[in-house]
């Protein structure tokens, strides 16, 4: 006769196969988990934007991969080093692509202004660095204009003051910085969104 110890159920036989499995499947998408790492590049010192990128600003670390994450990768140091900051580099901080530029910012010619706008002067929607705007002089009130004087211009920051004034850096002529910031500080200038960089 069998002993009531040596039955098994069917029933337990299987779940306990399926408990097995189970936990090797656990284990095996841990351990790919863990070893999809990538190598990319951080930043160990504060660059300002527009500042050329030094060797010893930087570093690569070996990190876990994440699709939402876009570093440069550490392959690509010796391309980055040398280039220029379009960005502030943070200490910390991984290093995106969209932070590093060709060319110091501004450019040869160029010049960046800060302009203080209220609502009303310039587009509700959100706008985004790199757009393309136009400067367009407002008239004072003793003045009458046939045609508004404006000025071309590429978005390079803009900081909403609690909706009540927005404060945008923009990269125009070299040639019309001084006007524009004189129309700036009495608050005599109006943006336009003109075309999207993406």
């Amino acid at each position: 006769m069998t002993s009531p110890q040596a039955r098994r159920s069917p029933m337990m036989v299987i779940s306990g196969v399926v408990l097995v499995i189970a936990g090797a499947l656990v284990s095996v998408g841990i351990y790919t988990q863990l070893s999809q790492t990538q190598e990319v590049i951080a930043v160990v010192a504060p660059v300002a934007r527009g500042q050329q990128i030094q060797r010893s600003d930087l570093i690569t670390v070996q990190v876990g991969f994440d699709a939402l994450l876009k570093p440069v990768p550490a392959s690509q140091l010796n391309q980055v080093v040398g280039q220029y900051a379009s960005a502030d580099l943070v200490p910390g901080s991984f290093l995106v692509s969209d932070a590093v530029g060709d060319r110091p910012s501004p450019a040869l010619g160029e010049a960046e202004i800060g302009v203080a706008l209220i609502p009303g002067e310039y587009p509700n929607n959100e706008l985004t660095p790199g757009d393309k705007v136009l400067l367009v002089a407002v008239p004072e009130y003793s003045e009458t204009w046939t045609t508004p004087m404006s000025y071309p211009g590429t978005l390079v920051t803009i900081t909403d003051e609690n909706n009540a004034m927005a404060v945008a850096t923009v990269r125009v002529s070299s040639a019309n910085a001084a006007t524009l910031a004189v129309l700036s500080a009495s608050n005599r200038i109006a943006l336009v969104l003109t075309t999207r960089e993406n």
